[in-house]
């Protein structure tokens, strides 16, 4: 988050675990809708045998699915990276911490 006084930059490994949570979400909310869609083209497909438009939609079912399957990947890995990002910055913090609390006060 950009400071709007000093121009930093504050990263916050809360905030990058909450967008964690989101991405994951998103992804889980996808699968039943993606489900369905897909097996719903491809059943529809079943029913029309001898119409022209079968074979498209089937092919349109069989042709989403990988896709869709790679876009619910992409938000899992998404967050999978936000929370070691997460887990890197908290240890930095950790190290940070622990190495000025080593520096002798009063030292010239």
């Amino acid at each position: 988050m950009a400071d709007n006084v000093t121009g930093t930059v504050a990263v916050k490994a809360a905030d990058l675990r909450a967008s964690a949570d989101i991405a994951n979400g998103l992804g889980e909310e996808l699968d039943a809708p993606v489900r369905s869609a897909v097996t719903t083209s491809e059943s529809v497909a079943g029913q029309l045998t001898g119409w022209s438009i079968a074979g498209g939609l089937g092919q349109l079912g069989r042709g989403w699915s990988k896709p869709l399957a790679g876009m619910r990947q992409r938000f899992a890995d998404t967050a999978a990276n936000l929370n070691a990002n997460a887990a890197a910055h908290e240890q930095t913090e950790r190290a940070v911490a622990g190495g000025l609390a080593a520096v002798p006060q009063g030292a010239k």
